[in-house]
């Protein structure tokens, strides 16, 4: 994960909120829950508010973080809507209305989520444990297969990438894992981070520290 910093709700919203004191997120147009998604997509600069996958009008969805069946107060609370993914049993398809203790609102989300090379992804606290496993986000190959080796071959690909191979980058100069992390933090000129770059600055920020 990555620690997502809301920003104001879509004019589009807040309109339609005005004109529909009584309404619920179910009441919402086409045009309404299209401009809530881009304006989450743009956030995130185009990833998973979950996996980090790269995400797109077409392939995500509002996610509600607080799950709107225990939370029916908090349904048009902009506050509490990312954009995830649309992939099948993780994510938020998995999420449901289960509890996240640990969520991509959180500055946490970033230290208590341990990332490897590998693919596979480790909690380091309880509420860390069960959010991946509530969102399926690969603590084993078992687990999630597809997303443990997309993981794999993405973070392979972003450090060839830069010219350095996962088995040496223990190796690596301190001084030049510093640039890398600050260049993948950085979003490009159409405000995309590359996909999981998070992940890997995870990774790299592991050895630095």
């Amino acid at each position: 994960m990555r620690k997502i910093i809301k920003g104001n709700e879509p004019a589009e919203l807040t309109k339609w909120m005005r004109d529909n004191p009584k309404g619920r997120y179910c009441d919402l147009t086409h045009e309404e829950r299209n401009s809530i998604r881009q304006a989450c997509i743009e956030e995130q600069h185009g990833l998973c508010a979950y996996c980090c996958h790269a995400i797109t009008q077409e392939t995500a969805h509002n996610e509600h973080v607080a799950a709107r069946e225990t939370h029916p107060h908090r349904t048009l609370d902009y506050s509490n809507i990312v954009a995830s993914c649309n992939r099948s049993k993780q994510c938020g398809k998995a999420h449901a209305h289960q509890t996240l203790p640990l969520t991509s609102l959180m500055d946490e989300c970033e230290t208590e989520l341990k990332f490897y090379l590998s693919g596979r992804v480790e909690g380091l606290s309880p509420r860390a444990i069960t959010s991946i496993q509530v969102l399926n986000l690969g603590d084993c190959r078992e687990n999630n297969r597809t997303l443990f080796s997309a993981r794999k071959s993405i973070l392979d690909t972003l450090l060839f990438d830069y010219g350095m191979e996962g088995n040496d980058l223990e190796a690596e100069d301190g001084e030049l894992l510093k640039m890398l992390l600050e260049d993948l933090r950085l979003p490009d000129a159409h405000n995309r981070l590359k996909p999981f770059a998070p992940i890997l600055v995870n990774v790299i920020r592991q050895l630095t520290n």
